[in-house]
């Protein structure tokens, strides 16, 4: 009996909008969010932004990075979904 007064609330709940349009690619969120620091190529180095070009980090270790930052690095992960995240971190990886 609890679980039906439990359920009722989310079975009458107006549906969650969809987004509009698709999602943003990895290269316009590299662009908003990294760029600034790392240089539309991953090359600039504001602000001690290391190359991205030059980076031996694996997808582990940039998703790690994106979200949750270190260093001059800011944390995105109040920014940024964790499907952003992965955009963003593919992106970088083909900068070379």
């Amino acid at each position: 009996m609890l679980a039906y007064f439990l359920l009722v609330p989310l079975l009458l709940a107006p549906p969650r909008p969809i987004s509009a349009g698709p999602p943003e690619s990895g290269q316009k969120l590299f662009s908003i969010y990294c760029a600034r620091c790392h240089g539309k190529d991953g090359r600039l180095g504001l602000n001690g932004a290391h190359d991205l070009t030059k980076s031996n980090l694996n997808v582990i270790g940039r998703t790690y990075l994106v979200t949750n930052g270190m260093g001059k690095m800011p944390a995105f992960k109040s920014e940024l979904t964790p499907a952003e995240v992965q955009r963003v971190v593919e992106y970088s990886l083909t900068l070379k």
